[in-house]
């Protein structure tokens, strides 16, 4: 891949992951669905597990879900009575083929609840991703989600 297919790559992969966010926060769960490939690989088994200065893990895990409808059908109904604002910040992408790349995205996320006054959850890490071109277009084909700190003022049990 020459230099400017290479950088036209990586921006239309940082686009794909502003609206990722995007859809997210305004829960269009049909428009966000298309971000992703068929077979996306969601995995939060260390969404909510932070490690301390110390070196202290703390948290539980999430799920690891496979394939599109399964993300979303998790996604729309994890934040059924939840709205949320995401950020994402720094995108390092490596093209690693014509249709092959990887991405570490930095993000920090507020989830509050369906009334949009109490907060449930301030966080930040990051997305590790793979992402595939695929019907013409570059694509999410997996997710490893990983905090550096959960901070649940309002959550509840």
């Amino acid at each position: 891949m020459d230099a400017l297919s290479r950088l036209i790559a990586i921006e239309e992969i940082r686009q794909l992951k502003c609206r990722y966010f995007r859809h997210m926060d305004m829960r269009d769960w049909q428009a966000m669905g298309e971000v992703f490939t068929r077979d996306v690989r969601f995995d939060c088994s260390e969404g909510s597990i932070t490690t301390t200065l110390a070196g202290e893990r703390q948290g539980e895990g999430g799920p690891i879900t496979q394939g599109r409808d399964a993300v979303m059908a998790w996604i729309s109904g994890a934040f059924a009575d939840r709205t949320c604002c995401h950020h994402g910040h720094g995108h390092e992408i490596t093209i690693v083929g014509e249709t092959e790349a990887t991405g570490i995205v930095a993000m920090e996320d507020f989830i509050l609840s369906a009334d949009r006054k109490t907060m449930l959850l301030n966080a930040a890490g990051h997305y590790h991703e793979r992402y595939r071109f695929e019907d013409g277009a570059w694509r999410i084909a997996e997710v490893k989600l990983t905090r550096l700190f959960v901070d649940e003022p309002g959550a509840t049990s």
